[in-house]
């Protein structure tokens, strides 16, 4: 089966301020949709939207427990017991362990990238992603999968941990994750 990536998370601990800095960045971008919702009682979100998958920069409320970069996979809510232990399950989201690196997102959820971005023409991110998550993404939910078709999943070898995650635009500029000191990064500056 195909991965479907819906979308990619960067979160911040309650950093707001943040997030208008990223929504700047993006926008000189002048690609995709970029825009900012309002706090909610858990984060507030800063998106840019491509056609095959959308981008979030979240600010966390400090009540939340720990949260990390994560690539979001559609899957079928009937694979999710593959699972014994999640750190986190709600209606259309599964995170099997916290730092893992994806996160399951149920194919009933009416956010999906699939139908918010059906209008968007812009489709220039390309997903960067660790082996070590590769080698998770191949056999979610204990299933057999391949990345997507399309290249717009790719192994990055200075890449490490499962939740080392780089998302780059069409002219090979980095969209995400911003302003962190990583010397591997240095090469989308």
């Amino acid at each position: 089966m195909e991965l479907i990536v819906d979308h990619v998370m960067f979160p911040v601990y309650f950093n707001n301020g943040f997030l208008e800095v990223i929504e700047a960045e993006w926008r000189s971008q002048n690609a995709g949709r970029v825009y900012s919702q309002p706090q909610n009682p858990v984060f507030k979100g800063t998106y840019f939207e491509s056609k095959s998958f959308y981008v979030e920069y979240l600010s966390t409320v400090k009540s939340e427990p720990y949260w990390s970069n994560a690539v979001y996979v559609v899957v079928p809510k009937a694979h999710w017991s593959h699972y014994k232990s999640p750190a986190l399950m709600t209606e259309h989201f599964f995170l099997p362990a916290f730092g893992c690196g994806y996160t399951l997102v149920s194919p009933d959820f009416p956010h999906l990238n699939s139908t918010v971005a059906k209008n968007q023409t812009y489709d220039g991110f390309t997903l960067l992603i660790s082996r070590s998550l590769e080698q998770e993404l191949l056999r979610v939910s204990g299933q057999s999968w391949i990345l997507p078709r399309s290249g717009k999943v790719r192994v990055h070898e200075k890449l490490v941990h499962p939740h080392d995650i780089v998302v780059i635009n069409d002219k090979a500029k980095l969209v995400a994750p911003l302003l962190q000191p990583n010397p591997v990064l240095r090469e989308f500056f």
